[in-house]
């Protein structure tokens, strides 16, 4: 039984982190669209630069 809870914690915590967003830090403050850029090349849709300078990105 406990072998089963600790299963499924774990199919929990993967399928959880399968959807994260990648962020990125420092690129919000470079000059032309290098958050948008840095998100496609991960795999995403486009990225926007939060209030702090953290890009976050999109999925497709």
């Amino acid at each position: 039984m406990k072998a089963l809870f600790l299963f499924f914690i774990f199919l929990l915590v993967s399928l959880t982190n399968a959807y994260a967003l990648p962020t990125f830090e420092g690129v919000c403050q470079l000059s032309g669209d290098w958050c948008s850029t840095r998100c496609q090349i991960a795999g995403g849709r486009d990225g926007i630069c939060n209030k702090v300078h953290l890009c976050i990105c999109r999925p497709l």
